[in-house]
C-alpha cells in the first residue's frame, strides 16, 4: 500500500522534508516519528518493513472553535492545535429512559439515533417478560395473566387451569352453581362448593347483637365493594348487623396488611356509608347505633401464594356511650384538682386548629391556679401513638396559645405558670377513635432546664478567626419553638454574640442523628430567621453578619446529645446584582472571583438542563467568567434560600447545552462545582430545581491556582 501524507499535516505529527541531490538524485522523505528515511523509488519491502498504513484525515484546519461547527447537536466542536475536533457526546442523546434502549450519537446519520428497545424476551412462553422502568431491569415472572397468584398449569410447577380467569385456580374454593371448575380439580360444582360466607350482600354474615368473633379465609372472595376511604378494590367480606335497641359498636379487623372497615345502612349503596376507617388493624367505633339493620364491609389485601388469606374480625356491642360533653370549649372539663381522667374520641369531630394540629378531632379541658406553679399534662391513647396538646389562655383562640406539643404519648410541662385560668385541647390520632387517659399534676414552680426555651438560652463563646464548640442535649427538653425546616420536635436554644462584622459557619453534629438547626436574630420570632438547614450534620454558612446576638435553635426527633461548632472568619461582602437574566446581560465575574447575591423570582426561565435538576425549568440568573490562563474554579450557591441548580456553559449559553450540571452537590439543597478550566470564557447559570424553585440566591466563585 502506498503511504498517504496529507499536506495539511506539515509541521504536525509528520514532518516532510524534501531533500534533493544535485541533478536528478532521488527524493528522500523523512519519517522522524519512526526514525527512518524513505526513498519513494525504493519500496517498503526492499527496506524490510511493511507498508505504512493510511493516515487518518484529522479534520479541517481551524483558528477558533466556531470554525468547527459540524451542525450536529450531539458533538462537542472545538479547535485544538489548528485542527477541528468533533467529539461525540452520547450523554446528550440519553433520554434517561431504560426501557427504550440506549441512544447513540452518530454524526453520519444526523446526530442522535434511537436505541433498540429492551425487549426483555427470554424466549420462554412460561414467563411474563416485562421491562421495569423504575428498577431499570428486565423481569421474568411466572406466567400468571390473571394475577391470582398461581402460574399457568401448562408450565412447570403451574396450578392454574385457566390463567385468564381469577375465579379459577387450585387455591380458589369451588363456587356453587356457576358451572365452572373453580378449584381446578376436574369437578364442576361439587357438593362442598361455595364462595366464602359473606362474599357479597346475598350471603352476608350475620352478627350476633351481643357481639361475635369471626375468622374467615378470604382466599376465594372477590372484590365486590367500592369503599369511601380507598380507591382500590380488595377482597372483601360483608357482615349484617341488626339491633333492636340503641347500642355502641366497636369493630376491629385484622389481616395481612392495611385493613379497611366501612359501616353502611344499605349493603350495595356506598353513599349510605356512615364511617370508613383504615389501619393495621382496621378499627371502627360508633358511640350509638339506633335500632335498625347495618352492614359492615371489611376489605383486606390479596395474599399471593399458598398461604390462606385469613381475616379476623371482632364485634363488640354494648350500652350506648354518653355524648361527649367536652367536644367544644363550652363543655371543657375542669381538671383544676388534678388527677387521672379518662375519655374517648368516638364520633368526636375536628372543630379547632392549633399550631401543632394534624387535622383530627379534639377534646377540651380547663384548669385554674391561684399561685405560680408548674403544671404537667400527659395524655396517652389506649392503642399507643401520637396525640397533641395545645394550651391557651382563651379557649379555641390559637393567637393566645402558650404551648403546643405533639408526641407519643403527649407530655407537656409548663414551668412557673402564673396564676390564672387556662384551657387545653387534646387532639387524637387521625386513623383511630382511641380511648384517652389524661394525667394532670400541679407541682411547685421551677425553672426549665438550661436551653429549653428562649429565657434559658445557652451561650456559645466566640473565637474571632477560629472555631468554638459546645456540647448540648435534647434530654428533658420540650418543643418550644417552631423552625421552618423541622417538625414538632423537642428543641434546645443557644446563642452567640459577634462584636464585629464576620462570616459565620454553624454546624450541628448529632453523632449520626439527622439534625435541624435554625439561625435567627430574634429567638422567638420565625420571621427573623436567617437560615434553616437539616442534615447529618446540619451546616449553615452566613456571610457578612453585623455585630449582634444570634440564636441557634437545634431540634430532632430523639433525645440525642450533640455538638454545635461556630466558625468565625473575616467578612465577605457580597455584590448585589440585578438584571442578569441571560447570557447577553450576564454579570461579569472578575478573574479573582467574588460573591454575589440576587433573586431569581423576578427573572425568566431562559435555560434548562439535560443532565440534572429535573430539567431546571425555573427562573435563572447568568454570570460570565473569562480566564486568561488555566485555573481551578470552585463555584457554589451555599446560603441560597431555595433548591438551586448550577450549570456551566462554554463559549455561549444562548443555544448550547450545559457542559456540566450540579443539583444538591453542596450543603443541603445548594449546588457545587469544582473544575480546572483552560483559558477562555465560561457562563455559570444559577437555576432552580424543576419548574417551581426560585428566590434569594448567593453565588460564590473562587478562582485558584490549578
Amino acid at each position: 500500500m502506498t503511504p498517504r501524507f496529507p499536506f495539511r499535516l506539515l509541521g504536525r505529527s509528520l514532518l516532510l522534508v524534501l531533500l534533493a541531490a544535485c541533478g536528478d538524485g532521488p527524493t528522500v522523505l523523512t519519517r522522524p516519528d519512526i526514525g527512518v528515511m524513505i526513498r519513494p523509488d525504493i519500496g517498503m519491502d526492499d527496506l524490510g518493513m511493511p507498508d505504512l498504513p493510511d493516515m487518518p484525515d484529522l479534520g479541517p484546519e481551524c483558528v477558533e472553535d466556531t470554525d468547527c461547527d459540524d451542525r450536529v447537536d450531539c458533538t462537542r466542536d472545538f479547535c485544538e492545535d489548528g485542527i477541528c475536533r468533533n467529539q461525540t457526546d452520547p450523554a446528550f442523546c440519553n433520554d434517561d429512559v431504560f426501557c427504550n434502549g440506549v441512544e447513540i450519537c452518530d454524526p453520519s446519520r444526523g446526530g442522535c439515533v434511537a436505541g433498540d428497545p429492551e425487549t426483555c424476551n427470554d424466549d420462554d412462553v412460561c414467563t411474563i417478560d416485562r421491562c421495569d422502568e423504575e428498577e431499570r431491569l428486565c423481569r421474568f415472572l411466572p406466567r400468571d395473566f390473571d394475577e391470582d397468584g398461581e402460574a399457568d398449569f401448562n408450565c412447570e410447577g403451574g396450578t392454574d387451569c385457566n390463567d385468564f380467569d381469577p375465579r379459577r385456580g387450585s387455591l380458589i374454593p369451588e363456587i356453587c352453581e356457576d358451572r365452572l371448575d373453580n378449584d381446578c380439580d376436574g369437578v364442576v360444582d361439587e357438593p362442598d362448593c361455595g364462595r366464602p360466607d359473606g362474599d357479597d350482600c346475598d350471603i352476608a354474615l350475620t352478627v350476633d347483637p351481643a357481639g361475635e368473633f369471626f375468622e374467615i379465609d378470604a382466599s376465594g372472595a372477590v372484590a365486590d365493594f367500592e369503599l369511601t376511604c380507598t380507591g382500590a378494590m380488595r377482597k372483601d367480606i360483608v357482615f349484617e348487623l341488626t339491633v333492636t335497641e340503641p347500642r355502641s359498636l366497636n369493630v376491629r379487623a385484622e389481616a395481612r396488611g392495611t385493613t379497611f372497615v366501612e359501616l353502611r345502612t344499605t349493603c350495595e349503596d356506598r353513599t349510605t356509608a356512615l364511617e370508613c376507617r383504615a389501619g393495621f388493624p382496621g378499627a371502627l367505633r360508633r358511640r350509638r347505633l339506633e335500632p335498625g339493620t347495618y352492614y359492615v364491609v371489611v376489605a383486606a389485601p390479596t395474599v399471593f401464594g399458598t398461604e390462606p388469606n385469613i381475616v379476623a374480625v371482632e364485634f363488640d356491642l354494648d350500652d350506648p356511650l354518653p355524648d361527649p360533653v367536652n367536644e367544644t370549649c363550652d363543655g371543657a372539663i375542669d381538671v383544676s384538682a388534678g388527677g387521672i381522667f379518662t375519655g374517648n374520641f368516638v364520633d368526636a369531630v375536628n372543630d379547632g386548629e392549633t399550631d401543632c394540629s394534624f387535622g383530627s378531632s379534639e377534646l377540651y379541658y380547663t384548669f385554674t391556679t391561684t399561685e405560680t406553679q408548674d403544671v404537667v399534662l400527659s395524655a396517652a391513647p389506649s392503642t399507643g401513638g401520637t396525640l397533641g396538646i395545645a394550651v391557651t389562655t382563651t379557649c379555641g383562640d390559637v393567637s393566645t396559645e402558650i404551648a403546643c406539643t405533639r408526641t407519643a404519648p403527649a407530655t407537656r410541662r409548663l414551668y412557673s405558670l402564673p396564676a390564672g385560668t387556662y384551657f387545653f385541647s387534646v387532639e387524637s390520632v387521625s386513623s383511630r377513635e382511641v380511648d384517652l387517659t389524661l394525667d394532670v399534676r400541679f407541682l411547685p414552680p421551677s425553672d426549665p432546664p438550661p436551653g429549653d426555651d428562649c429565657r434559658s438560652a445557652l451561650e456559645i463563646p466566640i473565637v474571632p478567626g477560629g472555631t468554638s464548640t459546645v456540647s448540648g442535649t435534647l434530654e428533658g427538653k420540650q418543643d418550644e419553638i417552631d423552625v421552618s425546616c423541622g417538625f414538632n420536635y423537642r428543641d434546645s436554644v443557644h446563642f452567640f454574640t459577634l462584636t464585629e462584622r464576620s462570616d459565620v459557619v454553624v454546624e450541628v453534629d448529632g453523632g449520626g442523628t439527622f439534625m435541624f438547626a435554625s439561625v435567627r436574630e430574634t429567638c422567638d420570632d420565625g420571621d427573623s430567621q436567617l437560615r434553616c438547614t437539616s442534615g447529618n450534620p446540619s451546616r449553615s454558612r452566613l456571610r457578612n453578619l453585623t455585630p449582634g446576638t444570634y440564636f441557634v435553635i437545634v431540634e430532632t426527633f430523639t433525645t440525642t446529645d450533640f455538638d454545635i461548632s461556630v466558625t468565625v472568619d473575616e467578612p465577605t461582602v457580597p455584590v448585589p446584582v440585578v438584571g442578569n437574566d441571560d447570557c447577553v446581560r450576564a454579570t461579569t465575574v472578575p478573574e479573582t472571583g467574588g460573591v454575589f447575591t440576587g433573586n431569581t423570582s423576578t427573572l425568566l426561565d431562559d435555560y434548562e438542563t439535560r443532565f440534572c435538576g429535573a430539567s431546571a425549568g425555573s427562573p435563572d440568573a447568568a454570570f460570565e467568567l473569562t480566564l486568561t490562563s488555566r485555573r481551578r474554579v470552585v463555584v457554589n450557591t451555599e446560603g441560597s434560600a431555595f433548591n438551586t441548580v448550577l450549570h456551566r456553559h462554554d463559549r455561549s449559553c444562548t443555544t448550547a447545552m450545559e457542559a456540566v450540571c450540579d443539583d444538591n452537590g453542596g450543603e443541603g439543597l445548594t449546588s457545587f462545582l469544582d473544575q480546572t478550566l483552560s483559558a477562555g470564557t465560561y457562563f455559570f447559570i444559577v437555576d432552580g430545581f424543576g419548574s417551581f424553585s426560585s428566590g434569594d440566591y448567593v453565588l460564590e466563585v473562587d478562582v485558584l491556582d490549578p
